[in-house]
């Protein structure tokens, strides 16, 4: 299983009573609604459901280290990196070749 650097640091050095985001990239053949209940019972809360049945869920730091040990899991990231922001570029940010 992949687990991004930021996760592996926070696994590493955990802020006690600090949460993270997590997003929770499932296996394809895993039952989504069993790994949802295996996380909330390492202490997470799954605050939704992404694409792909991935999950976001908000979890204490110093419980990482059990979400990362979940089965039907491929990869473990922080929700950081799938924030798509799409009004920071404008047409002045563009240049096209003529």
């Amino acid at each position: 299983m992949y687990v991004s650097r930021a996760v592996r640091s926070i696994r590493e050095d955990p802020i006690e009573g600090e949460p993270v985001a997590l997003s929770l990239v499932t296996d394809d053949s895993a039952d989504v609604d069993a790994v949802a209940a295996a996380a909330e019972d390492a202490g997470a809360t799954v605050e939704r459901r992404l694409q792909f049945d991935d999950l976001a869920v908000s979890v204490p730091q110093d419980r990482v280290a059990d979400i990362c040990q979940l089965d039907g899991l491929t990869m473990v990231e922080t929700t950081d990196v799938i924030t798509i922001a799409t009004g920071e570029a404008t047409d002045e940010d563009v240049e096209f070749d003529d």
